[in-house]
């Protein structure tokens, strides 16, 4: 993550804190020009209804929602198999502030649960930050 937007560090995005609209007050994890990978160790295979990853938009400030998330599972925490794979649907020019969690309800055992979001990648040419890296943030990994 980026230095300046850690959420808390290690832990910070299974600490069941909740970032704020107001993403300049710290719940969050900033990555900049890469995409977010997250592997959530369980402890014991467990039976699993609800994975859910949150995130912000605030094109003002470089931020944009991640193209698609994709959730996988593993027993061993080597082998992953998909789970399924959700598409952003907000635009990328809209200049509200957005949060939203990308979710899925698959009914499952497992042990391990690995989370990868698509950054959005070069800001567009419309935008003032055009060329730069767009950022993707996150507040937590739900899983129930």
């Amino acid at each position: 993550w980026n230095k300046n937007y850690h959420a808390g560090g290690e832990e910070g995005l299974i600490d069941g804190i909740r970032g704020a609209t107001n993403w300049r007050l710290g719940g969050w994890q900033g990555y900049q020009g890469t995409d977010f990978i997250a592997i959530v160790d369980l402890g014991k295979i467990k039976d699993i209804s609800y994975i859910g990853a949150g995130f912000i938009q605030d094109i003002r400030s470089w931020i944009w929602m991640p193209k698609d998330v994709t959730f996988y599972s593993s027993n061993d925490g080597i082998n992953f198999n998909i789970i399924s794979k959700k598409v952003n649907n907000i635009a990328d020019d809209k200049f509200d502030v957005i949060q939203k969690d990308f979710f899925i309800t698959p009914n499952i055992k497992s042990r391990y649960i690995k989370v990868i979001a698509t950054n959005y990648g070069i800001i567009p040419q419309w935008h003032l930050g055009a060329g730069g890296n767009a950022f993707i943030f996150i507040d937590e990994i739900i899983i129930d």
